[in-house]
C-alpha cells in the first residue's frame, strides 16, 4: 500500500500554524509537496526516450517485419526501341551515340526493398510499445517511468493516491494525440500552471510531483 502523505490542503483541511509564542511561529513541522517542474520534466522525457529507443531497436531484432532485397532487371531499350527511362543511363542508348548498337539487348538490375506482413503479433506489440512503456510504469506501483525515478519524480492522482490503469491510458492518450501534436502547448502549459500540469494531467486528473518524501519545512514572522 502506498505511503504517499497528502500535503496540506488534499482531502483535508490545510494546517493551522500555532498561535505565535513570544513573537515567533511555532510550528515547525509542516510537510509540503513539490510539483516537477517543466524542465525535470523534459528531462525525464528526454532519459524515457533514449531508453524507449533502445528497447526498440532490440526487439525489433526479434519481432519487426522481416525485410529482403529483390532485384528487378530493367533493360536499356524497349522491345519498340524506345529508350528506358532507368536513370541517365538510358541515355546512352541513343543511336545517335557511339558503339550505341552495343547497348541493345543490355539490361541493369534495380534494387527494392520489401518488407514482410507488418500485421504479425510481434509488429503489432512493436507498434505498441510506447503506449505499454509509459501506461503499465506509471499505474504500477513505482508510479513513475525509469526517467521519471531517476528524476525523482511520480505520477499521482489530486489526492496523492496512486493512478489507476485506465486512468493512465487516458493520461497517455491525451498526450499522444493531443499535446504533443497541437504545436506541444499541452506540455508547454506545465510552465504555466499553478501546480504545473499538463493538458493531459488537467484532463486526467493526475499531478507529477518531486521527492519521495514530503519536505518538512518551518513557517516564521515576516521581518
Amino acid at each position: 500500500m502506498s505511503t504517499f502523505t497528502p500535503p496540506p490542503g488534499w482531502g483535508s483541511p490545510p494546517a493551522t500554524p500555532a498561535a505565535p509564542d513570544n513573537g515567533a511561529w511555532n510550528n515547525p513541522q509542516a510537510q509540503v509537496w513539490v510539483y516537477a517542474g517543466f524542465w525535470w520534466r523534459v528531462w525525464a522525457f528526454l532519459i524515457d526516450t533514449v531508453l524507449l529507443s533502445v528497447a526498440e531497436g532490440v526487439a525489433g531484432m526479434f519481432v519487426g517485419p522481416e525485410i529482403s532485397v529483390r532485384w528487378q532487371e530493367l533493360p536499356l531499350s524497349g522491345a519498340d526501341g524506345q529508350s528506358t527511362n532507368v536513370v541517365d543511363i538510358a541515355a546512352l542508348a541513343d543511336t545517335t551515340q557511339p558503339y550505341a548498337h552495343m547497348l541493345h539487348g543490355v539490361s541493369v538490375l534495380v534494387p527494392h526493398l520489401q518488407t514482410g506482413n507488418w500485421q504479425t503479433p510481434g509488429s503489432v506489440l512493436l507498434a505498441l510499445l510506447p503506449a505499454l512503456y509509459f501506461i503499465l510504469f506509471e499505474s504500477s506501483r513505482l508510479q513513475a517511468t525509469p526517467g521519471k525515478q531517476l528524476c525523482r519524480l511520480k505520477v499521482v492522482t489530486l489526492t496523492g493516491e496512486r493512478i489507476s490503469l485506465p486512468r493512465a491510458v487516458v493520461r497517455f492518450a491525451i498526450k499522444a494525440f493531443i499535446s504533443f501534436p497541437l504545436l506541444y502547448i499541452g506540455v508547454l502549459m506545465v510552465a504555466f500552471t499553478r501546480r504545473k500540469q499538463g493538458l493531459h494531467d488537467l484532463i486526467a486528473g493526475t499531478l507529477v510531483v518531486r521527492h519521495d518524501a514530503p519536505r518538512t519545512v518551518s513557517f516564521g514572522p515576516r521581518g
